[in-house]
């Protein structure tokens, strides 16, 4: 297989966003690599053939537009090269294994063998598309809250859905209806395809659709893994979906972004119940008082 190798720098504040947009145009594998002073290396693997002119210039136009949501992310630079001819996608399975992201949920790819516990919750991925995500500090604080605050008779909101992973998860949980958006339409295929993938796919409802455009109800769990100044947009309309006493569980969010999601929140009456953090991304549970 001939893959192009696409190499971004970023930093710690930029490079959640861009794996998010990397996975979002049909990467095959992300890694990254951390530097002194903060500086990040993204890299994203495409087959040769897949790795369009369109998608190179819609890869460069949304990393650039990162800004308008007030998000440093570094010099931006871009860097495109070919692979050795090598088996690369079989090399690369090899070093990725199932990891267990709480108590109960254990992700594992596809091919690799695992055997359960009695009370492990299993999600499988693909790689590339989705695998990486629960190593991601934002995903698994997330999974953590979700398996934590989640009650088996709970509707759930997932804004913002990316992989479909934290519906699946909640769905395996017990969740008893669960709508999950993306503005993104890819996003929202991968999401379904990974939902197929856990057999869950009867139980969630997918859509495309920009923050709560689209939501009609109240919801008792509402989970929004998103950039930290669309959470701030998002806050004032989330008492229209969320019921009195219930739960917001909100990431993506970097440590100088915490106090302004806080403040945010108490203005429209949520109440922050719990702040978890991995690394450098913060995750905050808050109960809407009323």
């Amino acid at each position: 297989m001939k893959l192009k190798e696409v190499i971004i720098a970023t930093n710690y504040e930029g490079f959640s966003a861009i794996e998010n947009i990397l996975a979002e145009i049909g990467a095959v594998g992300i890694s990254k690599e951390d530097f002194k002073q903060e500086e990040v290396i993204m890299k994203g693997y495409f087959e040769e053939e897949e790795l369009t002119k369109e998608k190179v210039d819609s890869l460069r136009k949304r990393i650039a537009q990162l800004a308008d949501y007030d998000l440093n992310i570094g010099s931006g630079e871009i860097i495109i090269k070919g692979l050795e001819q090598e088996d690369w996608v079989n090399k690369w399975k090899k070093d990725i294994k199932a990891i267990k992201v709480t108590d109960k949920i254990v992700i594992k790819p596809t091919w690799e063998e695992y055997q359960k516990q009695a009370d492990e919750i299993i999600i499988e991925l693909d790689p590339g598309l989705a695998f990486g995500t629960g190593y991601h500090g934002t995903t698994s604080g997330c999974l953590e809250m979700i398996e934590k605050y989640l009650q088996p008779d709970f509707d759930v909101l997932d804004i913002g859905t990316g992989t479909g992973i934290l519906s699946i998860a909640a769905t395996k949980l017990g969740a008893k209806s669960n709508f999950a958006l993306d503005i993104d339409p890819v996003a929202v295929k991968v999401a379904k395809e990974n939902a197929k993938l856990n057999q869950v796919l009867d139980q969630i409802n997918f859509a495309q659709g920009d923050l709560l455009d689209i939501v009609d109800g109240k919801y008792d769990l509402v989970i929004a893994n998103i950039l930290p100044h669309v959470i701030k947009r998002l806050i004032p309309d989330l008492p229209k979906v969320a019921k009195v006493g219930s739960i917001s569980i909100l990431s993506g969010i970097i440590e100088e972004k915490a106090d302004m999601i806080k403040d945010e929140l108490k203005k429209y009456n949520f109440e922050v119940k719990e702040i978890i953090q991995k690394e450098q991304w913060i995750t905050i549970v808050a109960i809407r008082r009323g």
